[in-house]
């Protein structure tokens, strides 16, 4: 009870009009929460707030509230949304709007705003005529703007996670701590960097006396190169110092633990994400890094977002309507990345419907998906979960039925079962854990045998890439005969099998980790048939098709199956973590 005490005296409650025209009375520095009803206000800035607040005591400038959407006409455009939006009041007017729960840029605009206001009551400036945003409809019902908000601009750096944490597998981990911090990763690639490279984009670096030494190590292995982006509406450039200020004050040892902003974990124990991913200082690096680095990035960007959602189409009509909800799919301009026919067991679905057990429903629920087959679709176009849940219409058969009749829980309906026989994904983060429960990530071993390596290296690095694999780990070593022995234990006592073992360990070979969905046998057929002449003839994309010499020097090895993978995998890496 005392928390939520706390929480009540930190932020005002606005549930109407007359109160929201009472707050624009308020003096100094006010920082509005506004929320649906249905999902509340936003709780992981509560403590970020709080230690805002207390910074800021002494001269009493900076409030904070809460405001409800539904119920307050002037709101009405931020209304059917669940993106966490934050307005900045000052002097009765509305100046600033922060979209998404972006700490660093929240706390910025914050500690500018009450800087001014302490300024301008100490007689140091004078107060400058700001327009006041004013909120209007768009005519469009999928989206609201504010009519005299500045065009928001997507800001982009160029980072680089250095070679030691790539092959430490760390990759993964660094980009979500990125993420965590209010950034977005626009594009990736994992490359051997040249000398020329390193040098342009630590140029900054050259004087330093280890500088070459650097060098030296940044060409010792991969690096993974990001575009990082921030949408502000204020700034030129995503505050990734201020990212680095912000965490260092979140530590403090005199601040109590349970005082530390719920949201804010990724930067509290970043280690700092400045040491972890380099960056430039300013605008004009950062194009320049951009253009060096992705050279087409702004050719092939475009305003509309690629996604991939997740689709079910359920027991009792997938035999019989199978083909025309495809075909529908397809002429609604989806690309079908991944599909699989499975049958699911009760504890599979009680899992992927955990949030409707305890629904009336529910029982009818079961015993629809477990009754069959289910097809699982991975779907892939621009804004593909919003496009895929307006082609599915409402959520119950009766209401598609009244409101959508043209939608497909309405056309596919099935009598007497008041629940759609379709799925599908409601957010992209939902989208994400949905896909991740049907098409888990998996992990082969791929190697680069001896002759490739040397003369194909790069060109089949590529190909791995532009196939949407990511090297989770990755090497240059000669096998040992007993690793070489390992590998293709399936062929041993075969006449070849003593010849493969010593051209496998007579040069180094390239040996990596692959993660993806199904990483296993996309691999494979990546790789192509093991005769290049028949992958030649059957598969002349294939990487064997390409850089084969023959059966024997054909250029690749991969793991036949998952236990295979793993085993392969540790007798290379040992017992490691590779998520």
């Amino acid at each position: 009870m005392a928390g939520k005490k706390k929480e009540i005296q930190l932020q005002t409650t606005i549930t109407n009009q007359d109160q929201w025209d009472e707050m624009l009375l308020t003096k100094g520095v006010v920082v509005i929460d506004v929320y649906q009803a249905w999902c509340g206000p936003c709780k992981p800035v509560v403590n970020l707030f709080r230690r805002l607040k207390n910074e800021f005591s002494e001269d009493n400038v900076l409030h904070f509230a809460v405001a409800e959407a539904d119920n307050i006409p002037t709101l009405k455009p931020f209304r059917n949304t669940c993106e966490p939006v934050f307005l900045f009041c000052v002097d009765g007017k509305i100046i600033a709007i922060v979209r998404g729960v972006n700490a660093p840029l929240i706390s910025k605009k914050i500690t500018e705003l009450v800087q001014e206001e302490r300024e301008i009551a100490a007689g140091q400036k004078e107060r400058a005529q700001v327009d006041e945003l004013v909120f209007v409809e768009e005519k469009s019902s999928e989206e609201t703007v504010t009519e005299t908000v500045p065009e928001e601009v997507l800001r982009y750096l160029v980072a680089i996670i250095k070679p030691d944490d790539v092959l430490e597998g760390r990759v993964e981990e660094i980009k979500q701590k990125i993420r965590d911090a209010g950034f977005a990763i626009e594009a990736a690639e994992e490359k051997m960097l040249t000398e020329e490279q390193i040098r342009v984009f630590y140029a900054r670096n050259k004087d330093q006396p280890d500088f070459e030494d650097f060098v030296q190590f940044m060409m010792s292995g991969p690096c993974h190169v990001l575009i990082i982006s921030e949408n502000e509406t204020t700034d030129a450039i995503p505050h990734w110092r201020e990212l680095h200020k912000l965490s260092e004050s979140e530590s403090e040892p005199e601040e109590p633990e349970t005082e530390k902003p719920d949201r804010l974990e990724g930067i509290v124990e970043s280690e700092s994400i400045v040491n972890l991913c380099d960056v430039q200082d300013s605008v004009e690096d950062a194009s320049r890094q951009l253009a060096f680095f992705f050279p087409n990035f702004h050719k092939t960007k475009t305003d509309k977002k690629v996604e991939k959602t997740l689709a079910l189409i359920r027991p009792c009509i997938l035999k019989e309507r199978r083909n025309s909800i495809m075909q529908r799919i397809k002429d609604d301009g989806f690309e079908i990345a991944m599909q699989k026919e499975i049958i699911l067991s009760e504890e599979q679905v009680c899992e992927f419907y955990r949030e409707h057990v305890d629904q009336d429903y529910f029982p009818v629920l079961l015993e629809q998906m477990t009754s069959g087959p289910t097809l699982v679709l991975a779907l892939t176009r621009e804004n593909a979960v919003a496009h895929w849940r307006d082609l599915l219409g409402p959520k119950t058969v009766e209401e598609a039925m009244k409101e959508n009749p043209n939608s497909l829980r309405a056309k596919y309906a099935v009598e007497n079962i008041p629940i759609g026989q379709l799925h599908g994904s409601s957010t992209p983060d939902d989208a994400r854990k949905e896909l991740e429960f049907f098409f888990p990530q998996e992990h082969t071993l791929a190697l680069i045998k001896p002759d490739a390596a040397k003369d194909h290296k790069d060109d089949i690095l590529q190909k791995v890439k532009d196939a949407g694999f990511n090297i989770a780990k990755i090497k240059e070593a000669a096998l040992t005969r007993e690793m070489a022995a390992q590998f293709y234990s399936d062929h041993e006592g075969k006449p070849f099998f003593d010849q493969l073992v010593n051209y496998m360990t007579e040069g180094p070979s390239v040996i990596m980790v692959l993660t993806k969905e199904n990483a296993v046998e996309e691999w494979r057929q990546l790789m192509g048939p093991t005769d290049p002449e028949l992958a030649k003839e059957t598969c002349p994309d294939s990487i064997r098709a390409q850089f084969a010499q023959d059966i024997l020097f054909n250029a690749v090895h991969g793991s036949s199956n998952q236990e295979h993978a793993l085993k392969s995998i540790e007798c290379v890496f040992g017992e490691i973590d590779i998520g």
